[in-house]
């Protein structure tokens, strides 16, 4: 064999083990100098994906039935790791997976793939938030191929939810998730966990040396009545440049539930009739230079509408109430990714982004009431964004290791909300926070030592945050003040260390054991600062807190992985204190705040002293039979507020996941029990308290042809009423918005009965 076929069976090798799909970039290669080839083998995996992303490494074979190598996880350690290598708080999903088990957004991704991760969903709006070991929100960092997604807002009492689900999955080839404390790397908003997101590549789509390629995906799913559709093509425009288009859209109605009273009114438990439509559209271009550099553009566009027949809001005196939310996520970024072609380098490897992303919400509703034939809430809110981060990784060889990785970030945001209506009153038209700048900035560093030719590791880290607010008093505001609908906001500054230590160690060629120790902080929100709110009509009133301080963490975990891909699994326990954790609540006479007259309450946001949150999760898998696989999981957490001792309503009750499938080359079928125990923790024995529960789910695929697969479900199989037990927030306008027990309407938050999904996907 010559040395330049050498060197192509040495690149086509390292696809194989990098790439999302086996031999995705073999087209590059192919047409590239062999020491471009030889530069591409050392690029992160899927050929250049940007580093702070999920990346995977699939093995030449489908998943369906057959072992697959570990998949290569970034997020975790911002450096390349096997799934094997990091704690058992870090899981991967690739596409296979997403597409196996029917996950199509952020709620099935809690239901069936994600140990210590559910979802909360809000039922008008349908936005999501990610709750990972008991916290949610801003809590939670969410990013796209690197880059931090549009805060959540919401605002007690008005027309305003934005979730954290402006993501098309049907856009992803991989979601990484990390549990725990993140801030040492990612700063704030990690303080409960990572969830990052990856796009599809070209290399996701071109195989076999291709030129060019694609893949089409339809589905159904019964339990909203909704159909979708997207294209994904992607192709070589000259040696060494890839392009990727993608686009797709989504409709449907109203998610169904178990309830069977239908009519109008706060009693009605059926779904308020719904019309969704989402729309996405991603396109990429990336060029490989000599030297083992890359450069990529990528652009993403996503739109999602809601419109309802609020047909639970008519009352005596509400004859009709519709609402009508749109929401649109923008976003451009540039990308530079390098790996040293040879060792001995200065650098081993960097990773440098730019980027611009817009998000804007228009959340209606409109009502005739017998006091007004044109009644209408109007919540808008735009937050723009704008960024930079990089990072260098330095290996030094020898008896002791090291691998270093230096970074820093930079991002600023501005927030811009006003809460619109008619007819006109002192409380509407008006801002509930001021336009407000955020600007942040980082500096982190990590050195994994490796010790006894790599056995046992030990990888300190620290991480330096400054954040400050920098709110406005526009010509609006202006005029709340001088009317005295409104006090002057308040700047906020403050800055954060944030240390860790891991420590691996492999035992055994079969188990490997993790310990570590984390903090990590969140900066306040602008609502939390800067929001205030009256309305004089129900008698509640929303009083801002300049002085709150940023919540802080720090938190142990110890895990185990073992046994093999036949026989093996994991197990963790964790235990995270928070400090000054942010909560809204009720003033009474006397709190510093306290407003006197307004009977329905005067709210807050406040430190709390000191919180605890600690659980464990457990997984398994064995192939116990030819063709037969079968998995668990296990998750089981308690929170408490130690300064009032009481409940953390945030935290999920235990739940588990058992599995059982069986595969061939052509066709699988799997079957799946969720069950979940009654949630007994809350706060105060008013809320609602969910009952336990047991669901049975079958799925099953079929490759007629050999790129064509076609696959069908079942869902909730036994037709059992079921909740879950974070669906917490009710669509009823007012602060709190906690479900209560004697809420009338209880069956309306309830989870769909017996549905069936059918999808197709295509690869060309």
């Amino acid at each position: 064999m010559t040395r330049t076929k050498q060197t192509l069976a040495l690149s086509l090798m390292a696809c194989a083990l990098h790439s999302a799909f086996a031999a995705d970039i073999v087209a590059a290669q192919n047409r590239q100098p062999a020491d471009a080839v030889t530069a591409q083998n050392r690029q992160p995996a899927d050929a250049g994906t940007p580093a702070q992303n999920v990346q995977l490494a699939k093995a030449q074979t489908s998943t369906h039935g057959d072992t697959s190598l570990s998949p290569v996880v970034v997020t975790a350690t911002r450096t390349e790791k096997t799934i094997d290598e990091l704690p058992p708080s870090v899981t991967s999903t690739d596409r296979d997976t997403l597409d196996d088990n029917f996950i199509r957004d952020f709620t099935d991704l809690g239901d069936r793939a994600e140990p210590g991760v559910t979802i909360t969903r809000q039922p008008r709006y349908g936005g999501t938030n990610v709750n990972i070991r008991g916290l949610e929100g801003n809590r939670i960092l969410m990013m796209v191929d690197g880059i931090r997604l549009p805060d959540t807002f919401s605002f007690s009492g008005r027309d305003t939810f934005i979730g954290q689900d402006m993501v098309d999955f049907g856009s992803l080839a991989a979601i990484d998730i990390v549990r725990g404390p993140g801030s040492t790397l990612y700063g704030s908003s990690a303080l409960g966990g990572i969830v990052g997101l990856r796009t599809l590549d070209p290399s996701d789509l071109l195989k076999g040396g291709k030129q060019f390629g694609g893949r089409i995906d339809a589905d159904y799913d019964s339990a909203d009545s909704s159909y979708g559709a997207r294209a994904s093509l992607a192709g070589e425009a000259a040696p060494g440049t890839f392009w990727l288009m993608q686009g797709g859209g989504r409709k449907g109605h109203e998610l169904d539930n178990m309830g069977t009273r239908g009519g109008n009114g706060a009693n009605r438990t059926e779904p308020d009739p719904q019309d969704t439509d989402s729309r996405n559209v991603l396109g990429k271009l990336q060029h490989y230079f000599d030297g083992g550099h890359k450069l990529g553009l990528t652009g993403e566009y996503r739109s999602t509408t809601t419109d309802t027949n609020m047909l639970s809001d008519i009352s005596s005196s509400i004859k009709s109430s519709r609402a009508v939310d749109e929401q649109t996520r923008k976003r451009v970024s540039l990308d530079y990714d390098y790996t040293a072609p040879t060792a001995g380098q200065w650098i081993d490897s960097a990773t440098a982004r730019v980027y611009w992303q817009n998000l804007d919400s228009d959340q209606r509703r409109y009502q005739v009431r017998t006091t007004a034939a044109d009644y209408q809430r109007d919540g808008q809110y735009t937050q723009s964004m704008k960024g930079a981060n990089g990072q260098v990784v330095k290996n030094i060889d020898g008896a002791i290791t090291q691998q270093w990785v230096v970074g820093g970030e930079w991002w600023q945001s501005r927030t811009e909300e006003f809460a619109a209506g008619k007819p006109a009153s002192s409380t509407i038209n008006v801002r509930t926070v001021p336009v407000t700048n955020i600007t942040q900035w980082g500096l982190f560093t990590q050195d994994e030592i490796g010790f006894d030719g790599g056995r046992f590791s030990l990888t300190p880290g620290l991480r330096y945050d400054s954040y400050r607010q920098d709110p406005e008093i526009d010509s609006v505001l202006a005029a709340q003040i001088a009317a005295g609908a409104g006090i002057a906001p308040k700047d906020q500054s403050d800055s954060k260390l944030s240390p860790k230590l891991l420590a691996t160690y492999k035992a055994t060629e079969q188990v490997t054991l993790f310990g570590q120790y984390a903090q990590g902080f969140r900066a306040p929100s602008v609502v939390e600062v800067n929001g205030q709110f009256t309305n004089g009509g129900i008698g509640y009133t929303l009083v801002a807190n300049p002085n709150l301080k940023p919540e802080t963490s720090e938190g142990v975990e110890f895990g185990a992985r073992f046994g093999t891909d036949k026989l093996g699994g994991s197990a963790t326990v964790y235990d995270n204190r928070y400090k000054n954790f942010i909560e809204q609540v009720t003033l009474q006479q006397g709190d510093a705040g306290w407003v006197p007259g307004y009977p329905a309450g005067v709210f807050q946001n406040i430190n709390i002293g000191k919180a605890r949150i600690y659980g464990t999760e457990v997984t398994g898998h064995w192939q116990f039979l030819p063709n037969w696989h079968s998995n668990a999981s296990l998750a089981y957490a308690v929170g408490t507020n130690e300064t009032d001792n009481t409940w953390l309503d945030s935290v999920a009750p235990l739940k588990t996941v058992i599995g059982v499938g069986y595969a061939r080359e052509q066709w699988g079928l799997d079957g799946v029990f969720t069950a979940a125990s009654a949630k007994r923790h809350v706060s105060t024995d008013t809320l609602f308290q969910p009952p336990g529960y047991g669901v049975v789910d079958f799925t099953g695929w079929y490759s007629p042809l050999k790129d064509l697969r076609l696959s069908a479900g079942v869902f909730n199989l036994l037709d059992h009423k079921y909740w879950n037990s974070q669906d917490r927030q009710t669509s009823a306008g007012g602060p709190g918005g906690m479900l209560q027990a004697n809420n009338a309407a209880i069956d309306r938050y309830s989870q769909p009965g017996r549905s069936f999904r059918v999808s197709a996907n295509y690869l060309f």
